[in-house]
């Protein structure tokens, strides 16, 4: 701890300078701003022992702070995030794919009322054809006013297929997802995963 940091914490504890909880307020900004976090790769990892897995067939709620693996059988899942009430700036979900989705299912992430942050946005394949099958992407991305569930829809030839994922994070006041869909098959179609009132 900095000198400046411990000037800090003498005057919250001996009261000089303002009350205590204001003073506490200051020592903890102080505590982030002189904080750096860096590793030697440039990567900071997570502090997870496992991943879990969705059931099939699932309808409930997700857990914060959680590292999902997809259903194995593809099919339609409801998956509601925590409340914001009750979410902190910092949380995080990731949903990670390595099945495809079955033909004509749809994951349905979100919860009713609580609108994802503008700027959201799904990354889902075109089925251009040529070399680049599979590869072109187009994007649907969230108003923050309507858009209160992110519906992955599953197609034969487009995904989302093997190697999608989805991340989710709370700004504190709202969550906001990044869905990076992959194709699957012959890639030859387009994927219509989208955000949606409903």
């Amino acid at each position: 701890m900095g000198r400046r940091s411990v000037n800090i914490l003498r005057k919250a504890m001996t009261g000089q300078g303002g009350s205590m909880k204001a003073n506490l307020q200051t020592l903890d900004a102080a505590a982030v701003a002189s904080t750096v976090l860096a590793s030697t790769t440039g990567i900071v990892g997570g502090s997870m022992t496992s991943k879990t897995q969705i059931a099939n067939g699932f309808s409930g709620a997700l857990t914060k702070n959680t590292w999902y693996l997809a259903p194995v059988d593809g099919d339609a899942i409801t998956a509601t995030l925590p409340l914001a009430s009750v979410s902190t700036a910092g949380d995080a979900i990731v949903v990670q794919y390595n099945v495809a989705m079955s033909n004509g299912e749809t994951h349905k992430y979100g919860t009713s009322g609580e609108f994802f942050m503008a700027g959201s946005t799904v990354y889902r394949t075109t089925g251009a054809t040529g070399s680049a099958i599979g590869l072109i992407k187009s994007a649907d991305v969230a108003d923050g006013a309507a858009d209160d569930f992110l519906n992955l829809i599953g197609l034969t030839n487009s995904g989302p297929g093997i190697g999608s994922i989805v991340v989710f994070t709370f700004n504190g006041s709202n969550w906001q997802v990044e869905a990076h869909c992959e194709s699957s098959g012959t890639g030859i179609a387009a994927n219509l995963s989208v955000f949606a009132g409903t």
